[in-house]
């Protein structure tokens, strides 16, 4: 395929608006924040949850995932026993534990989407003065890439053969 000059032209304009426009408006709509009290509160309280997140799903994957499976092992046991036990005490006995076990899993299944949720609400809590300025930039950036995707489809329409 032959580089001609209107290729080169679509690709360099295809890029310019795909890329380096969205870029641009991002960091001059929001490096400029500077350091208003929002502005600081909303990066440590993003920072801290993130990092509380991050934290606990570490400690999840290293001490409390084994524990899961243990927990699950022995409920896949009880589960077994429910139905080949025939003594009502014992059989009250594996339904309370199978209960409790499955309770502790309930609840350390749920905690990461919980931290995700209460991320979002403090992100959202912090940027609801923001949101205004982002809706604006994300328009700006979308109408970027669409002038980007038309030249995009005009570069990519632009083939020659390489002897003619």
């Amino acid at each position: 395929m032959k580089m001609t000059k209107k290729r080169v032209a679509f690709f360099v304009l295809h890029l310019l608006f795909s890329a380096v426009v969205p870029i641009a408006l991002v960091i001059a709509r929001y490096s400029t924040i500077g350091n208003t009290n929002g502005a600081v509160g909303f990066k440590v309280s993003i920072t801290g949850i993130l990092l509380l997140i991050f934290v606990f799903w570490v400690i999840k994957k290293l001490f409390i995932d084994r524990k899961l499976e243990s927990l699950k092992a022995q409920s896949n046991v009880m589960l077994a026993d429910l139905k080949t036990k025939q003594d009502p005490a014992e059989l009250a006995a594996l339904e309370k534990e199978l209960k409790s076990i499955k309770t502790i899993e309930a609840i350390f299944s749920s905690i990461i989407p919980l931290l995700f949720l209460a991320a979002g609400f403090v992100a959202f809590k912090a940027l609801e003065a923001q949101l205004v300025k982002l809706s604006a930039t994300l328009g700006y950036i979308t109408v970027s890439f669409f002038i980007g995707l038309v030249f995009n489809i005009l570069y990519s329409r632009e083939i020659h053969a390489k002897n003619r």
